[in-house]
């Protein structure tokens, strides 16, 4: 009886990851990801189809995962930073850099960004404790050079 309860949730956890997940932007200029459908008032929805596979840590090679343990990688960026901050998303993916974005919307943001990387200026790019302010792709290749981040993302 144990083991069929065990498969059943399996399969109910399964059938339940596998319809999607939804991210959107809040009011506040915040983004919200959620396996529920946001509210009415949600800005730039996106629905997501997630597989299992999705959540595989070893899809990254071994050099990319051991750097983001030891030096995660942030990129902060607002609603009209425009060419710069898409410049350094594409140069992050190019690089296969696993990074959390980070939308400056608010009062708020702003001071948390400036607490983190003594700056204001976006996008800023904070590797581990280093910020990388502003996009120069030389200043940004040093920083994740020296974390040890491949340069090039693995094919």
């Amino acid at each position: 009886m144990r083991t069929f309860a065990a498969l059943l949730l399996a399969v109910v956890a399964t059938a339940a990851f596998a319809q999607g997940a939804y991210r959107w932007t809040g009011k506040d200029g915040r983004i919200h990801y959620s396996d529920e459908p946001p509210p009415p008032e949600a800005q730039k929805v996106e629905k997501k189809r997630l597989d299992a596979s999705v959540i595989g840590g070893d899809k990254q090679p071994y050099e990319t995962r051991r750097a983001a343990a030891d030096f995660p990688v942030t990129l902060y960026v607002s609603e009209n930073c425009g060419n710069a901050c898409d410049e350094a998303r594409r140069y992050l993916a190019a690089r296969g850099i696993p990074f959390t974005e980070k939308l400056v919307a608010t009062p708020a943001d702003a001071a948390a960004l400036k607490q983190a990387t003594q700056s204001e200026m976006l996008p800023t790019l904070l590797v581990g404790k280093m910020a990388g302010k502003g996009f120069q792709e030389a200043a940004w290749a040093s920083l994740l050079d020296a974390a040890g981040y491949p340069r090039q993302a693995a094919r």
